[in-house]
């Protein structure tokens, strides 16, 4: 019965696996995560400039094993002086003056192996 106990538990430990941080100490995944939903949110909206990640006000990383990584995270984005036309190089453009501020929250998904890593903006919202 000890044993049973033992292998559920372990097996339910290696299914997801949480980890949160606070913004502070965002990684380079996170970050990543972060500019891929701002680009994809920038694609689908209808705004004159393109928004940037300005902050990272909190993240929730989760593993699910083998190979998904989902991550939960709160920013802060800013107007930028470029044009959103959906070709846009966020890495390219300044902060506008007296820039509009919104914070977002966003859910995405990467699944290594695939062309893109993070691939999915599972939802999203800015306000």
């Amino acid at each position: 019965m000890t044993c049973t106990l033992r292998l559920l538990a372990v097996v339910f430990m290696s299914c997801v696996v949480s980890r949160s941080s606070s913004a502070k100490k965002a990684n380079p995944s996170v970050v990543k995560a972060a500019n891929f939903a701002i680009d994809f949110h920038n694609r689908r909206s209808n705004y004159i400039y393109a928004y940037k990640v300005v902050d990272i006000l909190s993240e929730r990383v989760e593993l699910y094993t083998p190979t998904r990584v989902k991550y939960f995270i709160d920013v802060r984005v800013a107007q930028t002086n470029c044009i959103n036309d959906g070709n846009v190089s966020l890495k390219d453009c300044s902060l506008r003056t007296n820039a509009q501020t919104m914070d977002c929250s966003f859910v995405v998904l990467a699944v290594p192996g695939e062309n893109t890593i993070p691939s999915h903006l599972l939802s999203d919202s800015c306000t």
